[in-house]
């Protein structure tokens, strides 16, 4: 006698939120996660940073677990961003990295001349492995938060754009977004700064792969020091690069990958052409008159530079807002979500640029419900 089970299978899980809105499916509310939501700004972060160094908690994979997953224990997040630093490539190749109360990060070597570049191409070359096993702390603890993240929630790696991570190379450490000495170079010897932004975007091709194999759904290319560059000076050092990264990881057609562009302005239409899925885009622009202009474009003779990418738009509550009155949060929340309405492109609602230490949790608290209501609240 044959027994059959003719009960119906489960349905299958939705993707996450966020996912399908990174992908451009249509989705019933902005999804928000918030850039630098892991860390600093809450006061379980700052009870572990008590008892360790920056340093070793990125490098602890159960610690850094934990931090990614803190803000997600506070506050209905839709995407968890793994606990990282956009310098942890310089770092892998051996230029000293350590951070510096009050200071930030800070390099025991400085990259300055083509020879300086040379010697790290051949160290990326022939201990390629050795270079990567310093990254493999970032995987490890993709692998663990993806193991503890409820499914309805995406998990985003990340990387820092080859011209934003070559600034920190050459400054030795943080310039506030000025970058005197990487502008210098690039004005004096730009074929110093074009080779060293071609290092930086190969080796961030395997670094990212290693990441989306480890369990990253989205990956973000923090292009966080565009604000630098005339837009000519970004067509020779920074977009080429991304570029290459963004063809390089083309086979993982299934992972979205976000290009946020800090100080994006002038720059629109250009790094709209770089073909990532989703743009995110600084505060000192209206998200609205970037998806216009970018429509705008699609039809005129310059649509074949941008063939359906991006679809999406990230952004771009000011971070500041956050230390203004709930009634001005909740606002502000409404007027971004609300001018994105019946717009051709998605949208992602985030921040402009990352949390500040000394942002008030409670206002981020309201920013997450604001957006969870729709902006429709009041």
């Amino acid at each position: 006698m044959t027994v059959t089970n003719d009960a119906p299978l489960p349905e299958p899980l939705p993707e996450p939120l966020l996912l399908r809105a990174a992908r451009g499916q249509a989705v019933p509310r902005p999804p928000v996660w918030l850039m630098r939501q892991a860390g600093r700004f809450l006061p379980e972060y700052r009870a572990v940073r008590q008892r360790m160094g920056t340093l070793e908690m990125f490098r602890t994979p159960e610690v850094a677990c934990d931090i990614t997953l803190q803000p997600l224990a506070r506050f209905p997040l839709d995407g968890a961003i793994v606990y990282a630093d956009i310098l942890h490539i310089p770092d892998a190749l051996g230029l000293g990295l350590s951070f510096r109360e009050g200071e930030g990060p800070v390099f025991q070597s400085r990259v300055q001349t083509l020879e300086d570049v040379a010697r790290l191409r051949a160290r990326w070359m022939h201990e390629r492995e050795d270079v990567m096993a310093g990254l493999c702390h970032v995987g490890a603890t993709l692998k663990l938060v993806r193991q503890r993240l409820e499914p309805s929630k995406t998990l985003i790696g990340f990387a820092g754009a080859p011209w934003t991570v070559a600034c920190y190379m050459i400054e030795g450490r943080g310039s506030h977004g000025e970058f005197f000495e990487a502008k210098r170079l690039a004005s004096r010897a730009p074929e110093v700064v074009v080779s060293l932004v071609d290092l930086v975007a190969d080796m961030t091709i395997d670094y990212l792969k290693m990441q989306m194999e480890s369990g990253a759904q989205i990956v973000q290319i923090f292009e966080s020091w565009a604000m630098a560059l005339t837009p000519s000076a970004f067509e020779r050092f920074a977009a080429p690069a991304v570029r290459r990264i963004l063809d390089g990881l083309s086979t993982f057609s299934d992972v979205p990958k976000v290009y946020f562009v800090n100080g994006i302005g002038g720059l629109v239409s250009r790094a709209a052409a770089l073909g990532s899925d989703v743009l995110g885009v600084d505060w000192r622009v209206d998200l609205a008159e970037v998806a216009q202009t970018l429509q705008g474009l699609r039809r005129s003779a310059a649509a074949p530079s941008l063939p359906g990418r991006p679809a999406v738009l990230q952004g771009n509550f000011d971070p500041i807002m956050l230390f203004a009155p709930e009634n001005a949060v909740r606002r502000e929340v409404q007027r971004i979500v609300q001018s994105m309405q019946g717009q051709s492109m998605g949208h992602i609602f985030n921040l402009g640029h990352g949390l500040r230490p000394e942002t008030p949790v409670e206002a981020v608290g309201w920013l997450v419900d604001e957006v969870m209501s729709g902006g429709q609240r009041g």
